[in-house]
């Protein structure tokens, strides 16, 4: 590990304030001499698309709604003239170029480390400059107030049993908050009855409601949620890109007892108290850290949101771990893949992950797993209908337009067209409450059968419904 002379180290204090500030200056004389700059140097940046396995009990479900889109993550290595390497990981495929970042080459890290607008590259370059220094990460943004981070899972919307089995599963797990988006064609009311039925006393759940609806709309549905001791909290739950959606959005603070987070609107809303608490989502350092300071000069809690696995777990702590409002439960992904590129595993305990000691991110990249889980050059895709059946007898018959990342984002229409699924409701048949329809959504697959290759052959052209 290179070491660092005083001078070395009073050269940087103008990049990392944070650093310096929790170091001992060197005296007033020295300071007088000049600085010699860390000479360090970017050589390569590599950048890598992964397809880690899904955990078997749901795999299949989670393909099906967005094939590649949700499974496939991108790793960032940098690396310097002396050897060293520093990791980074985003979500969401597919991945960018690798052009999109041999600028850094030849640079030095310490100069950019600070510069970078994508949380990937922020990470791998803060995880490089911890290991330089021989720190935790976490030293590069501030003093740690806390050793535990409190973590929530992630799932998708599914049918009520369906989500009642995640509850089971996550909770044996070591998870205390589950956060899923709401869903149009599924009963959010019927959903969170069924996960009451099995949850564990302190199991919690964070709806996301999507911003796309009114407050008339949503509040009546926040009332009844009210009931269920399970209901935690509620993300983005009524629209808010017009000014006047403020004012609705502090009425429906008022006339609710669940939390009311912002995502879309950011931590304006906590400003203008039109919020209880916020997510800061995929920022990278600097942006995280401007957007924690808003948050505690608001007096409101917020939440981390990055999707990854262990790199990402890993530096998703090391930030939480100094932002004092970052109280509640973060959100991450890992949990979703049983394998991963890095050689330790983070365990969760008591719904809390502990704050890896470093250097760095405190976690190693295990190249043949890198290897072994590139991404397959084809995808088996099997042969599914999304099926939408209403107590009242009717059904309607969709498919998903065949996207090797957006499957799950638009359906199927006319001549090998295709919609935006947001479209839908206006576009067939269904009555009922939005979010409380009598309605139950699946993944139908017979087939073979007579009546499925018929469903089949006239969803093609669109949505198809019976009666």
């Amino acid at each position: 590990m290179a070491s660092l002379s005083r001078r070395e180290l009073l050269g940087m204090v103008g990049a990392f304030g944070a650093v310096a500030a929790t170091r001992r200056m060197t005296p007033a004389a020295e300071q007088e001499q000049a600085f010699r700059p860390v000479r360090l140097k970017i050589t390569d940046v590599e950048v890598h698309e992964i397809v880690a396995p899904y955990q078997d009990y749901n795999a299949r479900r989670l393909f099906r709604h967005r094939q590649l889109g949700f499974q496939s993550r991108t790793v960032y290595v940098v690396r310097t003239d002396n050897g060293l390497e520093g990791y980074g990981e985003t979500g969401n495929g597919p991945a960018p170029s690798q052009e999109k970042f041999a600028y850094l080459v030849g640079r030095n890290p310490f100069v950019e480390f600070n510069r970078v607008s994508h949380l990937g590259m922020s990470m791998a370059l803060y995880d490089l400059l911890a290991k330089y220094l021989g720190i935790p990460l976490w030293q590069l943004i501030g003093p740690k107030i806390r050793d535990w981070v409190p973590l929530a899972a992630w799932t998708m919307s599914q049918p009520p049993e369906g989500m009642a089995k995640e509850a089971v599963h996550l909770s044996q797990k070591g998870y205390t908050w589950m956060k899923y988006h709401v869903d149009y064609f599924q009963n959010v009311i019927d959903q969170t009855e069924a996960i009451q039925r099995v949850a564990p006393p302190g199991f919690r759940l964070q709806y996301d409601f999507n911003g796309d609806e009114s407050l008339n709309t949503v509040l009546p549905i926040l009332k009844e949620l009210e009931k269920f001791p399970v209901a935690g909290r509620v993300e983005d739950p009524i629209r808010s890109n017009r000014p006047a959606d403020r004012d609705d959005w502090r009425l429906l603070r008022e006339a609710t007892r669940l939390p009311i987070l912002s995502h879309a609107p950011g931590t304006d809303y906590l400003v203008e108290r039109a919020a209880d608490g916020c997510l800061i989502s995929r920022f990278p350092v600097p942006e995280a850290v401007r957007a924690a300071h808003v948050a505690e000069a608001a007096n409101a809690p917020f939440m981390l949101q990055h999707v990854g696995g262990n790199i990402t777990l890993a530096f998703l702590a090391h930030e939480a771990a100094v932002f004092k409002m970052g109280t509640l439960a973060h959100i991450h992904c890992g949990h979703l893949w049983k394998d991963d590129v890095t050689v330790e595993r983070l365990p969760i305990v008591g719904g809390s992950v502990q704050v890896p000691k470093g250097p760095g991110l405190g976690v190693t990249l295990d190249r043949e797993k890198l290897r072994k889980l590139a991404p397959p050059k084809k995808i088996k895709r099997d042969r599914f209908v999304v099926r939408m059946k209403y107590h009242n007898g009717l059904t309607v018959y969709l498919r998903y337009v065949e996207d090797r990342y957006q499957a799950g984002q638009r359906y199927l229409s006319g001549k090998g067209g295709s919609v935006a699924i947001k479209e839908l409701p206006s576009r067939v048949p269904g009555s009922g409450p939005m979010y409380r329809r009598p309605v139950v959504t699946d993944f139908w697959d017979a087939t073979g059968t007579a009546e499925f290759e018929r469903i089949w052959k006239r969803t093609e052209s669109g949505p198809y419904w019976t009666r």
